[in-house]
């Protein structure tokens, strides 16, 4: 720990001297719906006579900075759906609050309404939030997720194209992470509970919000490393992208979209993707704990489908999605399929004139079938059917100077486990078991905001969080939270500390349930397995960010945070190998300290975005976290030029983590994996012809090859070649 505030210090002190080089008229404010008296996010704001704009940040706000003043310059401010403002800035008081009026437009109001209902189940609480939008995803330049997460602190992706990229926060598990799409939960489309961000095509975004922590009231139940909430955009046109891949092991993969815009209202998009390689190393659960060889024999296909329908009326908007997930994984004596449907319909809307609703019913089903050969025409043969049912109904408003946002949710889920022997002739039926769970959960945000009169410069939001669980396997639980955090603006200055707390808990899956003893060794007698108790999680973090804004040549702002941590977990859920199956296993507790701080130096020489960060971990029981390295320490470069050439370069360094796998003994071994350290390198242009914009990008992951080949979690060299067309 001592390590990283002497880190932090000294990127502290090395960019103290280029903050006192600027200079120049700083005008500030912040814009509001006169109506809601909510703060409009992304405003066009800008000065007529001298050129210089900005958008509104997520509050509002917005800082311009100008070297001189013209007498006719005005400020203008306008967005979608409301009367366009402005004023001269002779006139005009600095730090002021400005309520745009909304404006009748034919279809402008529909419009409207989908800025208003991403904001519903949208938690602007004092956590440790990074925001990424489509601006910021499109400067990068590349499709791939990897390095939109990579630079941002505390997040580690885990795995890559061969299968699947999942996210691990602040040292969490990847199955700790709740990750949304558009308010459906992604995570129940993975045999590990874990979210596969792979299938989500990064040209679909539009926003995506990266909570970190444990308190996310609204959308963490059981997220205990933090939440990933993501929005897509909502095609404005007729459209077409295909875009076809080759790589490392063998790897070949295809991927499309289209968008048909039928009419103002109305459209219908889909993506598919198609994946096929031979990894040569064995990473299937179960397989994961011991040392890796090469098996050259081992053959994957992956392949993800989504459709979507988006229908406008003059109180909301209507989606209907249906995503499809397939993982077919073959090897010598081995045989798995996965089988995933998700079907999705929302409303987020008004409702009977009660604006800000937020409806959504999403039903699962899989069929999981794992098939073993270990001798001639004898095989074991293992079936999961899985439906779950999820209701959620959430609603937003405001009171005075207190936004409150209350949700209402409904799940129920049952389980279908059969295992058997088989052979010619011969049907040994080893369980034949029926699983199934209902939950009702509620959950509301009280926050509240403010500013000191005559000190418009220094504002605070509070609020207070209630979640409350039932399970009709017998458990209820009670989850508070609480926070609040202070901003601060002084000229080119801005300072925002924060604090919170929280509990969590996280209810293991029916499929996790399933798994308590080894089925194979289970008789008839044996159906009705004891459920396993929740986890339990109380986190912290105290923090503070700071920015100061240049707005001027040759740095836009320099961006600097830091943070402390800790999250302590009970009745931890962890797996064990046994007889190549799965067991779980609840034991003791685990204390995660830590610490992170990052430093960004945005639109360097208008063309170049730095980003420096560090987290710094102290796991109490290695064998509840394994292979979580007790540093990790990055290094990233931007760069887009005016041609369409854009660069992405992250140095990283993973310190020591330790390891743990049951050898062929039954016996427990455990293992140190040395610190290493390797770079992500990706290079794309984007060149357009005549109809269409063709894109070139060659991606290279660890392609110092320093992390070796023996445990599952660390990064093989992955080199791929990619071509892109847009209609």
């Amino acid at each position: 720990m001592n390590t990283g505030i002497k880190i932090m210090l000294s990127w502290f002190f090395c960019f103290i001297p280029l903050l006192l080089q600027a200079q120049g008229i700083q005008i500030e404010g912040t814009v509001y719906d006169s109506k809601t008296k909510e703060p409009l996010k992304e405003a066009d704001v800008f000065l007529n006579k001298s050129t210089v704009g900005t958008v509104t940040d997520s509050q509002g706000k917005f800082r311009l900075k100008v070297n001189q003043i013209g007498e006719t310059d005005s400020l203008i401010i306008s967005f979608l759906g409301y009367q366009t403002y402005r004023i001269k800035l002779s006139r005009f008081s600095d730090k002021g609050r400005i309520f745009l009026e909304p404006s009748s437009l034919e279809f402008g109001d529909e419009i409207l309404i989908r800025a208003e209902r991403d904001q519903i189940l949208k938690q602007d609480i004092p956590h440790s939030v990074t925001s990424i939008d489509f601006r910021e995803i499109e400067r990068i330049g590349s499709s791939e997720i990897t390095d939109i997460l990579k630079p941002v602190p505390s997040i580690r992706v885990e795995g890559n194209d061969l299968d699947g990229r999942r996210i691990q926060i602040r040292g969490s598990n990847a199955n700790e992470v709740n990750v949304y799409l558009d308010g459906v939960l992604l995570n129940n489309l993975r045999f590990d509970n874990s979210a596969d961000l792979s299938i989500i095509p990064v040209e679909y975004i539009e926003d995506l919000e990266i909570l970190k922590g444990g308190n996310s009231t609204l959308l963490g139940n059981g997220a205990f490393g933090g939440v990933i909430n993501i929005s897509t955009r909502q095609p404005d046109k007729t459209g077409a992208f295909i875009k076809g891949k080759t790589g490392t092991f063998n790897s070949r993969y295809l991927l499309g979209n289209i968008d048909v815009f039928i009419k103002n209202n109305l459209s219908i998009s889909y993506f598919g993707q198609y994946h096929e390689f031979e990894p040569a190393i064995e990473y299937f659960p179960g397989e994961r704990y011991s040392e890796k060889t090469v098996n050259s024999q081992i053959t994957t296909r992956r392949q993800n489908h989504m459709a979507t329908l988006n229908y406008f009326t003059g109180s909301g908007q209507f989606i209907s999605r249906f995503i499809t997930y397939f993982n077919d994984y073959r090897k010598p004596f081995w045989e798995s399929d996965y089988e995933n449907y998700l079907s999705v319909l929302s409303y987020k809307g008004d409702i009977l004139g009660l604006k800000n609703f937020d409806v959504n019913i999403n039903h699962f089903y899989s069929k999981n079938l794992i098939r073993r050969v270990p001798d001639g025409t004898l095989f074991y043969r293992n079936l999961f059917k899985t439906n779950r049912l999820n209701v959620n109904l959430a609603k937003k408003f405001q009171y005075r100077a207190t936004d409150i946002q209350l949700m209402a949710e409904y799940f129920h889920d049952d389980l279908k486990n059969n295992a058997s022997i088989e052979d010619v002739g011969f049907n040994n039926k080893l369980t034949d078991e029926f699983f199934y769970d209902n939950k009702l959960s509620g959950a509301a945000v009280f926050s509240f905001s403010d500013f000191l009169k005559g000190m418009p410069n220094l504002s605070w939001k509070t609020y207070l969080g209630i979640r409350g669980d039932a399970v009709a396997s017998g458990h209820s639980d009670i989850s508070p939270s609480f926070g609040a955090k202070l901003n601060y603006r002084n000229g080119p200055w801005e300072l925002s500390p924060y604090l919170n707390y929280g509990k969590n808990v996280r209810y293991p899956t029916l499929l996790e349930n399933a798994y308590i003893r080894n089925i194979s060794n289970l008789s008839g007698s044996d159906t009705l397995a004891n459920r396993l108790d929740p986890e339990y999680n109380n986190a912290a973090e105290t923090g503070f960010n700071v920015v100061y804004y240049t707005l001027s040549p040759p740095l836009h702002n320099i961006d600097f945070s830091i943070e402390i941590f800790q999250r302590t977990s009970f009745n931890k859920l962890i797996t064990r190998p046994v007889d190549e199956e799965l067991i779980y296993v609840q034991i003791g507790r685990n204390i995660t300290r830590g610490l992170e701080t990052s430093l960004k130096f945005n639109e360097v020489l208008k063309r170049f975005y730095i980003t420096a960060s560090a987290v710094f971990l102290d796991v109490s029981d290695p064998l509840l976290y394994a292979y979580k390295p007790e540093k990790n320490i990055s290094l990233g470069l931007n760069f887009l030029s005016a041609f369409g050439l854009h660069l992405n370069s992250t140095f990283f360094y993973e310190g020591k983590s330790n390891a743990w796998y049951i050898d062929t003994d039954n016996v427990l071994q455990t293992d140190e994996i040395e610190e290493y350290y390797d770079m992500d390198v990706s290079v794309g242009c984007k060149i357009p012809l005549k109809i269409v914009e063709a894109e070139l990008l060659f991606s290279g992951y660890n392609i110092l090859d320093n992390s070796g080949f023996k445990y599952y979690y660390l990064k093989k060299k992955y080199l791929q070649f990619s071509l892109a067309l847009r209609y």
